[in-house]
């Protein structure tokens, strides 16, 4: 099995992906107009962000708050081998596509991780690790990974743990 995959974006290690993605009508706080799959107009020639510094000043608050639990880096250094359409644009559309696909999956692994944190007992933390241990091996390609009746099924395991762990308030 691989190793532990990471709930955290690292975007020194991604390719702008949440930038490109999503279209900005599904994304509050990104002032840019665009469609899913087209880079943000913010995006210099060489593909990074051309306003990172000032972002928030200049309305774009959405970037700054946009965290993908890692399935950006995941998507460039695992799935692509650290290939990036910067170099070869033929891999924007099947990377983009990929990110898609994995988000659902990260999401999950970093409520998993969350619920780790608030001391699960050992029939709950079994639970955890079954879960972990699938999430990890659908991350292993964007088919498996967007596979949604897979992803409800695990979602529907982790909502009563985490339900235990961190009741709703009254």
């Amino acid at each position: 099995m691989p190793g532990k995959l990471e709930t955290r974006s690292d975007c020194s290690r991604c390719a702008a992906l949440c930038c490109i993605a999503y279209p900005s009508d599904e994304m509050p706080g990104f002032s840019a107009r665009k469609q899913a799959g087209e880079a943000c107009p913010k995006l210099d020639a060489c593909g990074l962000c051309s306003i990172y510094a000032t972002r928030g000043r200049d309305g774009f608050g959405g970037c700054i708050q946009f965290e993908c639990f890692g399935a950006g880096q995941h998507v460039v250094q695992t799935l692509f081998g650290g290939k990036d359409w910067r170099d070869d644009p033929a891999l924007l559309r099947p990377m983009a596509e990929s990110f898609l696909a994995l988000r659902k999956c990260f999401d999950l692994l970093y409520l998993v991780d969350y619920a780790r944190g608030l001391g699960p007992n050992g029939d709950e933390r079994s639970v955890l690790d079954g879960i972990e241990t699938e999430l990890t091996e659908m991350a292993a390609s964007a088919q498996t990974a967007s596979d949604s009746a897979r992803l409800r099924s695990v979602e529907a395991r982790l909502r009563p743990v985490l339900a235990r762990l961190h009741p709703a308030p009254a």
